[in-house]
């Protein structure tokens, strides 16, 4: 372990602090949380009215349709809600949120490096345990 390593407790020679102030980062953060919080809170607002509607409209969610309850079209409902709030995610993530990861780790290579590391020390030897291996 280097020095640098040593003292400071990261393994790689990336300077983490400095790629998540950039502002490709931000950006890419911020995007993907606002979406998140959107889809989640229609996700819950829609299963609220759900749960509402089972605990107090229970003639209601009792009365059928084609044979069929409501209360199981409802439920059923949910399920087709996370199905789509799923292939939300991984259509914007493939679209929006990959290129913009894409633009964070192409600036992030040589413009976040530490400046205390030779440029050789950079890429960690082959078969070397990363940050994420040893999560």
């Amino acid at each position: 372990m280097s020095d640098a390593t040593a003292q400071d407790g990261r393994t790689g020679h990336v300077d983490w602090t400095r790629i998540e102030r950039s502002p490709e980062f931000r950006e890419l953060t911020s995007r993907r949380h606002r979406f998140v919080a959107t889809l989640a809170g229609v996700t819950f607002a829609v299963f609220a009215v759900y749960l509402g509607l089972a605990t107090f409209a229970t003639d209601l969610m009792g009365t059928t349709v084609g044979g069929v309850p409501i209360a199981w079209l409802a439920a059923m409902s949910q399920v087709l809600l996370t199905w789509a709030v799923t292939w939300l995610y991984l259509r914007k993530a493939d679209r929006e949120f990959a290129p913009l990861e894409q633009r964070v780790a192409e600036r992030a290579g040589a413009r976040f490096t530490r400046e205390d590391e030779p440029a050789e020390a950079t890429a960690p030897a082959a078969g070397a345990p990363t940050e994420r291996s040893v999560r």
